[in-house]
């Protein structure tokens, strides 16, 4: 079924022309364009436009996220599953799964798909989930740049970008890729930081308050605003990085983790105690989810700003 999707709807993101053949280590355009094919998996990138070089990701080179950084370490064991978190999603499991309910039988496309492409596949089993990433360490389904993302006009019913924006190089040129390739009538499910410490470094450009990203969406409405990691969990990380940050000894720095999480852990659960949005949830949270729906009218500048006054007017 995916490789028909392909087939049908991938397009070279220089000339925007179809495909004209996919084979086992190649994929060729009608512009006579190709792109290598490794595992299965297309890369499919104009490097012209592009921070990221074919290159490198056949050799595996790690760029926004690292697969070591996953692996089964007493490190990241402890950190993992010892160690309490600083910060929890507490309306993950909600949000996504009346997405899944929503878009049963859909096609969906995951930016930035990482380790969790057995997690979406799971959450949106019964839909077409198209896991993309800039690189082949988890095997995603495809890669690409998601400044240029090599699909036709509306192509999806449903395009999720977790924790993907901040690490974009041009945040606005990927919002309007998203738009594009949306259908109308589809859902943009966006999730980012607004205070995050800065990390998969050198790949890390950007935060969002809330007006900033909805500024990035003018042909979609705002369907629905969440802060499901909130002013507490945002103290909890930036006091365990202080911490943390006050040594250069390795050792002396997994020693601060270790205390700074067991000092700021429960922080967290402070944000449960918030009923709903307001001026103050967007103040200094952590992070936010927006859910958009393309409805193809193009808002003014003026409109843009429409939500927080009506987020204000909800908090007097």
């Amino acid at each position: 079924m995916k490789d028909k999707f392909f087939f049908d709807s991938l397009i070279d993101p220089l000339s925007k022309e179809g495909v004209k053949a996919i084979n086992k280590d190649l994929i060729s355009f009608k512009c006579s364009n190709n792109y290598p094919v490794i595992n299965n998996i297309p890369i499919i990138i104009d490097e012209s436009r592009s921070i990221f070089e074919i290159g490198d990701i056949l050799k595996n080179i790690p760029t926004t996220q690292s697969s070591s950084f996953r692996d089964k370490s007493l490190k990241n064991t402890v950190r993992k599953n010892i160690l309490p978190s600083l910060s929890i999603d507490f309306t993950y499991e909600k949000r996504y799964s009346e997405l899944a309910e929503r878009f049963k039988g859909k096609n969906i496309l995951v930016i930035g798909c990482g380790d969790k492409i057995a997690l979406y596949n799971k959450i949106f089993k019964d839909s077409l989930v198209i896991n993309s990433d800039v690189h082949v360490q988890f095997s995603p389904d495809i890669v690409f740049d998601s400044h240029q993302i090599p699909f036709k006009d509306e192509s999806f019913d449903l395009i999720i970008a977790a924790q993907v924006l901040e690490h974009t190089f041009k945040p606005w040129i990927v919002a309007e890729e998203l738009e594009r390739t949306i259908k109308t009538g589809g859902n943009l499910l966006i999730e980012v930081p607004f205070n995050f410490p800065y990390h998969s470094p050198p790949y890390d450009f950007f935060r969002f308050t809330f007006t900033g990203l909805r500024s990035l969406f003018p042909k979609s409405n705002l369907v629905k605003y969440e802060v499901p990691e909130g002013n507490a969990s945002s103290v909890a990380n930036y006091n365990s990085d202080f911490l943390i940050n006050l040594f250069a000894n390795r050792y002396l720095r997994m020693v601060m983790l270790f205390i700074s999480r067991f000092l700021f852990g429960w922080l967290k659960y402070i944000d449960l105690l918030r009923k709903k949005e307001s001026i103050r949830s967007i103040s200094i949270p952590k992070g936010f989810s927006m859910i958009f729906e393309k409805d193809n009218i193009e808002r003014s500048n003026i409109q843009l700003l429409d939500e927080y006054f009506e987020l204000k007017k909800a908090s007097v």
